[in-house]
């Protein structure tokens, strides 16, 4: 989610895109594909101020994408409460999400989240006037204007897709992802197919005879 958030905001005129994640070889993609500012969140422990300084006028950016959601990575006490059930969820992107966007942006949330938030900082939000938009994302509304996009080549969402995948070995597939082994970015499952190449060769297929479609 968070990459294809970052290829449509390049392809919507976005300026300056910042991308906070903690896995180098993400993080290389994302700038050398989408042009975009990479920050690696273990190596900087305030990746909002570093957001923030890098604005014009040190004001924060427009808006703000939480892709992540409850999987964020938070501090030790979050991770106590989550564990005791005490805490649905560690806040600790969305805070950095609300401490990096500029007074008057929007905080976008994909990310899924459940249960309350520790820290959430509501009177930050309240204080910068935010506006949140948040919730499932309605596919079939925008698939409308996704299809035509993809179709002419201006968006590729096959280029972040590094695995191909016999659907028997789904669990496999699903362990590669979840562990990011492989570099992995994001893994299609192809039924019938016997082997890797198959699946690939498949999915090319496919692909290769849309209008603008290489893979």
């Amino acid at each position: 989610v968070g990459l294809l958030t970052i290829a449509c905001a390049r392809l919507l005129g976005a300026e300056q895109i910042f991308v906070v994640d903690h896995h180098p070889y993400r993080l290389r993609f994302a700038a050398d594909r989408y042009g975009a500012i990479p920050i690696n969140f273990d190596e900087d422990s305030d990746p909002a101020q570093s957001i923030i300084e890098q604005t014009a006028g040190h004001r924060g950016v427009d808006a703000v994408i939480d892709a992540v959601g409850f999987e964020a990575k938070g501090s030790t006490t979050e991770t106590v409460l989550t564990n005791l059930k005490l805490e649905g969820s560690s806040g600790k992107a969305l805070r950095q999400c609300i401490a990096a966007v500029r007074r008057g942006g929007i905080v976008s949330v994909p990310g899924v989240y459940a249960g309350f938030i520790h820290g959430f900082l509501f009177g930050d939000a309240f204080d910068k006037g935010l506006t949140f938009k948040m919730g499932q994302t309605h596919v079939h509304a925008w698939l409308g204007e996704l299809l035509p996009l993809i179709e002419k080549g201006l968006l590729k969402p096959e280029e972040i897709v590094t695995h191909y995948m016999p659907f028997e070995e789904a669990a496999r597939g699903y362990e590669i992802f979840e562990k990011r082994e492989e570099e992995c970015r994001k893994v299609i499952l192809v039924p019938g197919a016997q082997s890797a190449e198959a699946a690939q060769k498949a999915v090319s297929g496919l692909v290769n005879a849309m209008p603008g479609g290489t893979i």
